[in-house]
Order: structure tokens, then C-alpha cells, then sequence
């Protein structure tokens, strides 16, 4: 598949970890291929990490969205629900905000798309 026509979104998670999410905005703008955008998917987090978003959506070499909404405990779920509908792009990859992406992560899964294709959950021998 020609992966330069593939647009994608990259999803990130996060909850009150500005010192991870950091190290993982850093590895997403290091990206052999960037993705056309990253939408953070914000569980309530406070504002030191609204602030270090800000920080990094005015020179960050793609448009970062941050979709937060309040905290009212864990709604990690809706959070992604809420940062995939505001995703403008057909392939959605999804990462925590405390991962360091190794420079190929975006190309390595564009080189494997495929049109129209999710895979299928392997089972295992005991199921």
C-alpha cells in the first residue's frame, strides 16, 4: 500500500504526568514519518500539563489538539472516545503518554496498513 497517501492521527493519553508526556511528545517529533496530527486525549489532568501542551503546540512540527475533559476519576475510555471523534484523519494509531516511540513507530505502521482491514484477536490455546 502506498503509505504516503495514508493520513493518520496519533492519539495520546495521559492523566497528570507532564514529565512523561514530555519524553513522548519529544519521541513523536523525532518520527522518521510524523503523523498529520496529534490529539491528546486528557483525563482531567491539571494544569501543569495544559501548559506544557502549550508549549509544545507552538512549534511542534504537526497541529497537537488537547482534548480534555474534567476529572471525575478514572474515564480513561471516554477520553479516547472523546479524542478519536476529534480526530480528522481515517488512521488512528493510540499510545500512552508515557511511552518513548522509537523513531519508526508512525512508518513501521503505515508500512503495514492495509484498506479497510482491522485485524482479528488471536486465541489462545486454552480458549
Amino acid at each position: 500500500m502506498n503509505t504516503s497517501s495514508i493520513r493518520t492521527s496519533l492519539i495520546v493519553s495521559t492523566y497528570n504526568r507532564p514529565e512523561a508526556l514530555n519524553l513522548c511528545l519529544k519521541s513523536i517529533a523525532r518520527q522518521k514519518v510524523l503523523p498529520n496530527e496529534v490529539v491528546i486525549g486528557d483525563d482531567g489532568s491539571k494544569e501543569e500539563t495544559r501548559l506544557l501542551i502549550e508549549k509544545f503546540q507552538k512549534d511542534f512540527p504537526v497541529p497537537i489538539k488537547h482534548i480534555w475533559h474534567e476529572d471525575k476519576g478514572f474515564r480513561l475510555a471516554m477520553s479516547r472516545n472523546k479524542a478519536v471523534a476529534n480526530c480528522d484523519y481515517e488512521y488512528i494509531l493510540e499510545i500512552d503518554g508515557d511511552l518513548i516511540l522509537h523513531p519508526l513507530y508512525v512508518s513501521d505502521h503505515l508500512y503495514f496498513a492495509q484498506k479497510s482491514f482491522f485485524p482479528k484477536r488471536r486465541q489462545s490455546k486454552s480458549e
